[in-house]
């Protein structure tokens, strides 16, 4: 009968390392079995094959020993990734060599979406005496590693099961594959793995080889995929979109497709000319095909390290447009070939490589010092803004003392040329000017990043083979936000381990703090519910005044656009058609209001196509106004999907939303929020309707209406200004333990 245990449940004798199970007596006291349950390691390898059958089975023969070599012979399954073990004796017995393993033990165990793997280990007893084998085949391992040496794990088989689905309510069925596994050393495993897992470790393609002649991209690729029975039909160059319609593609012409020792060499060659091109980012897909069950399978393809490192450093080929746009290749987060489509810039000039050398090479010379610092940098979107959290949680540290008593050197990063710089002159001894060589080379040395941004707003957002922008990824990041976190899914990008990811996450109520615990899988030591810091200052200015604000947000679909395609776009038809209503101008006249019209940053360069003919309403381009005095001195928000709308909710002012794109938006983004119900405002989906709306707003002289204004309680936990001493206190308590240990180890 088989039986499953949990480590956290048994005791390590440490003088045999065994482990045995423990159980209450009948006066409750802890009882430890005598005889060794099992143990989690083998002490020594056997020879032997394993392989699945469709049943689910798996099939282990082994080639030196025989069963009857034991006395007793029982199969411990130990969990990779967690402490479970699983016993099963052996009893389908084909020979003395041949057993079978059956799996269904594990399908209890199954959580929705994640794949299970386990070791197999052989527990026998031979001469009285007690061992453990791990089966394994080294010489297999070092015949058929392939592609896939360098990997802790590598599937040496074919899925070797019928798909087994697995359900939960509200999600879609996710299909599993019994696989048998290999690590790099021939010690053999199996596993019930989604089916995207086993394509992604089976039909894997690498580079070796690329160049950029003129208008011709050239590639040479390598791939193994046809010992899973799959080979290289198409090799694609896609631009990159969260909207299936916009992922236009192009093919390469395959030539020189050669097959040798199980690895198949081919080129792809593309006319650049041909393409039709969009910025920013391009992928290259390799598409296999399996000719028997004409399943498909997109791969991406993969970069060993030196080729990341020579692609990054050394490479300066490129393809350039008379637009001054230019194409190059690049590395993303998850080590795959791509390719950027962007207009040449300032940060990618050799003289920009020289500057970064100086910063690298002076800080390295007096790296004890730099560090010794303990520096804490400050920053917002683009290190371009002083008007946001970042800026307020500043503040609040220059004027409240807080470099002592977190025992840092505070500084705000912000662009020299920056509108809001001014507001930084009362500080400007702890100002540091955006990629200058002292930004270089404190960022190099900062223990602190405090941002609304990710780290990579703290640095050049474009440039090609940055030699420091890496060392980001190892610093630790207090988010503050921009906005609250419901109306948009990110959690892809700012999710726990994620690129966008942070060490104290900022969250203002215990709704939002329920979505970064759910979706985002942060701890609740790594969430603190303080509120934000620019709240601290926010208050109602529109006595006296007669503004309203409209204020969108972007579109991921029109990111990098030209000036033309933006101007086709229903977001710019939907927004101009708005601005240039004779109802709307009536509208304002009648009740002698004035709407400030505020662009989002991502699309500041589209503000001059925009036109208006009324002088009650002022076209506000990113930067020239802090968006928090807009909201402050408005009586009414009109916007789209923009977290700004909690702002404008936490100040008790009504919010009127514009959703013409809904569809389209959940598409590409997603919401955390049903928006169909759970709106805290009247919602439009067409101009005619917007306007009737805000008309009735108007008439109720600006009041929130009962219904909404009785959800403001549960979004949001505190309306008392203290929401910056509340971060202050959570960085304290999370890092200055850390700083006084290190401060201990110093001294002795």
């Amino acid at each position: 009968m088989e039986t499953k245990i949990n480590l956290e449940d048994c005791y390590l004798n440490k003088e045999t390392m065994q482990y045995c199970c423990w159980n209450q007596n009948e006066d409750g006291q802890i009882v430890y079995e005598e005889t060794p349950a099992f143990n989690l390691n083998g002490t020594d390898d056997i020879l032997a094959d394993v392989c699945g059958d469709r049943s689910g089975k798996v099939k282990v023969t082994l080639k030196e020993k025989k069963l009857s070599d034991f006395e007793q012979v029982r199969v411990l399954l130990a969990g990779v990734k967690n402490q479970e073990i699983y016993i099963l004796p052996v009893t389908d017995v084909q020979s003395d060599c041949e057993f079978t393993i059956d799996t269904s033990i594990l399908l209890p165990a199954m959580e929705y979406g994640r794949n299970k793997s386990v070791r197999i280990l052989l527990e026998t007893i031979a001469d009285g005496q007690y061992f453990r084998y791990r089966l394994a085949d080294k010489g297999r391992a070092k015949q058929d590693k392939d592609l896939q040496k360098g990997k802790k794990v590598w599937i040496c088989e074919q899925a070797c099961s019928e798909k087994l689905l697995l359900t939960q309510e509200g999600a879609k069925d996710i299909a599993y594959t019994l696989c048998v596994y290999m690590d790099q050393k021939g010690r053999w495993l199996f596993g019930l793995c989604a089916n995207w897992r086993i394509h992604k470790m089976t039909q894997m393609c690498h580079l070796r080889y690329l160049t950029i002649n003129k208008n011709l991209l050239k590639l040479r690729l390598v791939t193994d995929a046809d010992k899973y029975g799959y080979f290289p039909d198409k090799v694609l160059f896609r631009f990159r979109s969260k909207l299936e319609a916009e992922r236009e593609a192009y093919s390469f012409t395959i030539r020189k497709n050669r097959l040798r020792n199980n690895l198949r060499r081919f080129e792809a060659e593309l006319d650049l000319d041909q393409v039709e091109w969009k910025s920013l980012y391009w992928d290259v897909l390799v598409v296999f095909l399996n000719p028997k069950t004409g399943d498909r399978y997109e791969a991406s393809v993969s970069m060993t390290r030196n080729y990341r490192l020579f692609t990054a450093f050394l490479y300066s080929g490129k393809y350039k447009k008379e637009n001054g746009f230019f194409l190059y290749p690049y590395n993303t987060s998850s080590k795959n070939l791509a390719f950027q489509y962007r207009e040449e810039g300032e940060y990618d000039r050799w003289d920009f490589r020289m500057k970064e050398m100086v910063a690298f090479f002076l800080y390295r010379l007096l790296k004890p010092y730099w560090d010794s610092q303990q520096i804490q940098l400050v920053y917002e979107k683009f290190c371009m803004m002083a008007q946001d959290n970042g800026y307020y949680f500043f503040k609040y540290c220059m004027e409240n003392g807080e470099e002592k008593r977190q025992k840092n050197h505070i500084y705000y990063v912000i662009d020299k040329n920056a509108p809001d710089r001014e507001k930084l002159r009362p500080y400007k001894n702890r100002v540091v000017d955006f990629m200058s060589i002292r930004h270089m080379i404190y960022m190099q040395a900062a223990k602190l990043l405090v941002s609304t941004d990710t780290r990579n707003h703290l640095y050049a957002m474009r440039q090609r083979g940055s030699i420091l922008k890496r060392y980001l990824r190892r610093k630790d990041l207090v988010f503050l936000q921009h906005g609250v976190t419901a109306l948009k899914k990110v959690d892809f990008f700012y999710g726990k381990g994620k690129a966008g990811s942070c060490n104290l996450f900022v969250v203002t109520s215990d709704f939002e703090k329920g979505i970064i615990e759910k979706y985002f899988g942060y701890a609740e030591d790594e969430i603190v519910n303080s509120g934000f810091a620019r709240w601290d200052v926010l208050e109602d200015k529109s006595e006296g005044l007669r503004e309203i604000l409209i204020m969108p947000t972007w579109r991921s679909w029109l990111e990098n656009a030209t000036a033309e395609e933006f101007k086709k776009s229903d977001y710019f038809r939907n927004y101009m058609e708005l601005l240039n209503s004779r109802r709307f101008h009536d509208f304002l006249e009648k009740n002698d209001l004035c709407a400030n019209f505020y662009l989002h940053s991502k699309f500041r360069e589209f503000m001059q196509d925009f036109s208006v003919e009324s002088k009650r309403i002022r076209l506000i381009a990113f930067g020239e106004e802090p968006a928090n005095e807009l909201m402050m001195r408005c009586k009414m928000l009109v916007t789209d999907y923009s977290s700004v709308c909690w702002d404008v909710f936490y100040l008790d002012k009504p919010v009127v939303f514009f959703q013409f794109d809904r569809e389209k938006y959940e598409e590409a983004h997603g919401s955390y929020l049903d928006m169909s119900k759970e709106l805290f405002g009247e919602c439009a989906d067409n101009v005619d309707g917007l306007l009737t709306y805000m008309e009735e707003c108007a008439a109720d002289h600006f009041v929130i209406k009962p219904q909404y204004d009785a959800m403001r309680t549960n979004f949001y936990k505190y309306f008392d200004d203290q929401n910056s001493r509340r971060i202050c206190d959570a960085i304290v308590e999370k890092w200055g333990e850390k700083k006084e240990e290190e401060e201990a180890d110093e001294q002795e």
